[in-house]
C-alpha cells in the first residue's frame, strides 16, 4: 500500500501553509468585542436546567396586531375574463359572449375588489358579440338570398 499516491494536498503533508504572510488567530484569548467566551453566559444562568423568571418569558405587543383586510372573493371577475377570452377563441357559438357580459355586470355590483377584470370581460364580450353577431348575420342574410334567388329548374 506504500505505492499508493497519498491523499490531500502537499501543504497538508508538509505542516507549511499555502499562503506565506496567514497568521492563525491565537487561541484562548478574551473576546475583543467584549462578549464573555464560548460557554459561559452573559445573562446570569445557573446550569442546566434552571433559567431565570424572565427569560421565557412571552414578549410584549403594543397596540393590536395588524392581520391586513380579508380577502374579498373575486369568482364572478375572474368568471367574467375568462368568459370574454373564451369568447375570442369560441365567439361562434355566441354562448361566452353572453356569459361574460352578465358575469360582468353582476361583478361590478357585487365584487369592487375585481373591477379591472370584470371590465375586461365586459368589453371582450360585448365586442366579440358585436364582431361574431355580425358574422352570423351576414351569413343568415346570404343563406336567405341565396335560396330566394335562384332557378328553381333545378339544373345548374
Amino acid at each position: 500500500m506504500s505505492n499508493q499516491p497519498s491523499q490531500g494536498p502537499d501543504y497538508q503533508r508538509s505542516g507549511s501553509s499555502p499562503w506565506p504572510g496567514y497568521q492563525p488567530p491565537a487561541q484562548n484569548q478574551g473576546s475583543p468585542y467584549g462578549q464573555p467566551p464560548y460557554g459561559q453566559s452573559q445573562y446570569n444562568q445557573g446550569q442546566y436546567g434552571q433559567y431565570n423568571e424572565g427569560q421565557y418569558r412571552q414578549p410584549q405587543y403594543f397596540g393590536q396586531p395588524y392581520y391586513g383586510r380579508a380577502v374579498e372573493p373575486k369568482t364572478l371577475s375572474i368568471a367574467s375574463m375568462v368568459c370574454g377570452i373564451a369568447s375570442v377563441i369560441m365567439g361562434w357559438l355566441l354562448l361566452p359572449q353572453f356569459a361574460a357580459i352578465i358575469t360582468g355586470h353582476l361583478a361590478l355590483r357585487r365584487e369592487p375588489g375585481g373591477k379591472g377584470m370584470s371590465i375586461t370581460g365586459l368589453v371582450l364580450g360585448y365586442l366579440c358579440l358585436l364582431g361574431y353577431g355580425a358574422v352570423w348575420l351576414l351569413f343568415i342574410i346570404g343563406v336567405t338570398v341565396a335560396a330566394t334567388t335562384g332557378s328553381n329548374t333545378g339544373t345548374f
